[in-house]
């Protein structure tokens, strides 16, 4: 197909990150024809409605025929698009070429711009000033714009007018209230009023951040929240769009007032009392940011921002203390952040910040709630298989076991009678969904479900039981990892188990159970 696209007279050397759109606009200026002129001759058709779709992501053969007319090489071409960070800051469509917001923030409908940077340019727009994540200038000290000020229209969210030549720095759409097509805009982007930030303050940290994770490669994403294993950018960006989702939704203006500079905080409280766009109206739930991409870069900055300072406090626990607020905000509001329902916010969290945030509940949470969240340990793992757990667990714990970790009154007795077989059993809760009732059953037992969380209740309100259900939970995940030399299952099927041996015992009149 590229033998039908003619070699194009005059060539001009994209920018380094530039935009597709852009680059071909600063062509047809070049050139003073009009923008289809130079799109028929790339081989590349656009409406006059809405983006692009090859400014998102190209369509098999279109890299070929564009380098064909420009002799520019093909992957620098496809890196001017946003298929570059596809499935890392964004997910594309393959077949619509759109992005999925419901996946992952998909950015604006335009561009955001810095005006020193198009003064300094000539008016050529870097592709990543359209991801979400592109939200201050680094080098100018500045939030990005957001719209262009006189028409109140996002830049860049819809194809140049085939009609005319580009005029490069000027906005092209129509001039606001009136419907006539012959009077436009041409706003200087240039002349925009933007909001100055701290250089190398907070905000602007958070945009070296994301930068450096667009841009580099490899990325550094390692944190000690993830431990030994860094996370992948995308699984990065989730966990920074569910964080920043919760600030954006949930957070007032004293919870960042500390940090954030007041002009920026003024901005968002201002955005977050407009009314919800009419498009956005069917599909939003009470998270209005969940699902759809803020559209002004202070409450990107301040969302993204907060979700750093949590994610960078260290590790699983320290990461839990700085989200305390957050989740406090979240219950306040009425809906209760219980924390099997966290992998619902923001769309898949990873297991660390998970684990952070149950941890972050842990003092509002039942005892036999943080068995079954593993708090006490700041892990998640999968749930349990109570089956094979139970094979390597006896009835009552192991008396060297119990000894240490049975609560005992001031004058040296148990506090709770048969507490080893309760010990147990809430060992085998350990990351279980099952109920306390069916554990008894698979160790056993002949022990109440009660009195199970009646010891639990009594572990977590003494002052010298404060680790046992840590220890639980780390022998949990010892039995999990490697077994028992005994097959206590095994043990109960030949010789029966207590309740049979009980029962037994009392049909034939003996007491040997």
């Amino acid at each position: 197909m590229t033998d039908t696209v003619r070699t194009l007279p005059i060539r001009l050397a994209p920018l380094p990150a530039e935009a597709l759109d852009s680059w071909l606009e600063a062509l047809a200026t070049r050139m003073s024809t009009p923008f289809a002129n130079v799109l028929t001759a790339v081989g590349l058709s656009a409406s006059a409605y809405g983006l692009p779709r090859w400014a998102m992501m190209l369509g098999p053969g279109e890299a070929e025929q564009i380098a064909a007319a420009t002799g520019t090489d093909a992957e620098q071409i496809i890196s001017m698009t946003l298929q570059r960070w596809d499935g890392q800051a964004l997910v594309i469509d393959p077949v619509r070429r759109i992005g999925r917001p419901q996946t992952l923030w998909s950015g604006p409908r335009g561009s955001r711009y810095c005006p020193a940077c198009l003064v300094e340019s000539g008016s050529r727009w870097p592709a990543a000033w359209r991801l979400t994540w592109s939200f201050a200038c680094t080098r100018h000290h500045v939030l990005l714009a957001d719209r262009c000020p006189e028409c109140d229209r996002s830049p860049r969210s819809r194809c140049h007018q085939l009609a005319r030549v580009p005029r490069p720095g000027l906005c092209p759409a129509p001039a606001p209230r009136t419907a006539s097509r012959d009077r436009w805009c041409h706003h200087s982007y240039a002349a925009t009023t933007v909001l100055p930030i701290e250089p190398d303050g907070l905000l602007e940290r958070a945009q070296q951040f994301m930068d450096a994770l667009l841009h580099t490669s490899p990325p550094d994403t390692s944190m000690p929240l993830y431990g030994e294993t860094a996370p992948s950018v995308f699984q990065l960006l989730s966990d920074v769009k569910a964080l920043a989702s919760m600030v954006l939704n949930y957070s007032i203006r004293r919870d960042i007032s500390p940090w954030c500079p007041p002009e920026v905080a003024n901005r968002l409280d201002n955005y977050r009392a407009t009314p919800v766009p009419r498009s956005q109206r069917r599909s939003q739930r009470a998270d209005r940011h969940s699902t759809y991409a803020p559209t002004d870069a202070a409450a990107i900055a301040v969302g993204v921002t907060a979700a750093m300072r949590i994610l960078q406090a260290g590790d699983v626990r320290a990461v839990g203390d700085a989200a305390r607020w957050l989740t406090d905000r979240v219950a306040a509001s009425g809906r209760a952040p219980y924390p099997a329902s966290y992998t619902h916010w923001g769309g898949g969290l990873s297991p660390a910040l998970t684990a952070a945030l149950r941890c972050s509940r842990e003092h509002h949470l039942l005892p036999l709630a943080r068995l079954r969240h593993r708090t006490p340990t700041g892990v998640v793992k999968p749930p349990c298989d109570t089956t094979t757990r139970a094979k390597a667990m006896p009835v009552g714990l192991w008396p060297a076991w119990a000894l240490r970790l049975t609560p005992y009154t001031p004058g040296g007795l148990p506090t709770k009678a048969r507490a080893a077989e309760l010990l147990s059993v809430a060992c085998l809760m350990v990351g279980s969904p099952t109920s306390i009732t069916a554990a008894i059953r698979a160790l056993g037992g002949t022990v109440i479900a009660h009195a199970v969380s009646d010891l639990l209740a009594t572990l977590t309100s003494r002052s010298d039981c404060t680790g046992v259900l840590r220890v639980l939970t780390l022998l949990a995940d010892h039995l999990d990892d490697h077994g028992s030399p005994i097959d206590y299952a095994r043990r109960r099927a030949v010789f029966g188990s207590l309740r049979v041996r009980l029962q037994r015992s009392l049909r034939d009149g003996s007491w040997w159970v």
